[in-house]
């Protein structure tokens, strides 16, 4: 069942740019999470480790953490899987994030994983697969997939998470304090 909030529309822009001026000026910058990683079988592990690090140094909560990394990891599969077959581009994925504060005291995480690589459609034969796009709905409450917004080629995934609580003042953070002394250093 496909989860309220979704949308999966191919657009033109998928850049977090459209978001910044909805930001609460008042609202410390986050650190943010930038790897790029080669297209090789070890990349999904390497971006599941380093995005549950960077989310667990901006304390977020464990389930929705796992949430996204899952989703991360399977757009990063893809970009693997799907983007680079027989280019002779600079094979790399590119994975970044910013954690936001969006109304009523709460936050959210935006991730992009973008590849550099040619769209391929879908093969007609599906081999059994095909679920990743599902798996990703599944796991967070948009998922947009586009033309990057420096219309290069490539594909991008913007996930964006569930809101969720800002961090409580009982661990001595404001609202929208949520820059543990160590998140610095995520990427």
């Amino acid at each position: 069942m496909r989860q309220p909030g979704n949308d999966d529309t191919l657009r033109p822009d998928t850049s977090p740019r459209d978001r910044r001026h909805r930001k609460d000026p008042a609202v410390r910058a986050r650190p943010a999470l930038y790897l790029q990683l080669p297209a090789d079988p070890i990349a999904p592990s390497v971006a599941r480790h380093r995005v549950r690090r960077w989310l667990t140094g901006s304390c977020w909560p464990p389930g929705q953490q796992e949430d996204i990394v899952l989703a991360v990891s399977e757009a990063v599969s893809n970009a693997i899987e799907h983007a680079y077959r027989d280019d002779q581009l600079p094979e790399v994925v590119d994975i970044s994030g910013e954690i936001e504060a969006v109304p009523g005291g709460q936050r959210r995480v935006t991730v992009i994983v973008r590849d550099h690589g040619r769209w391929r459609p879908p093969p007609i034969d599906d081999e059994n697969r095909r679920r990743g796009i599902p798996l990703m709905r599944a796991c967070v409450d948009t998922v947009t997939i586009g033309q990057p917004d420096d219309n290069r080629v490539g594909t991008s995934v913007v996930l964006r998470s569930r809101v969720v609580p800002s961090l409580p003042r009982a661990f001595g953070a404001g609202d929208n304090d949520i820059n543990p002394p160590d998140a610095a250093t995520a990427t």
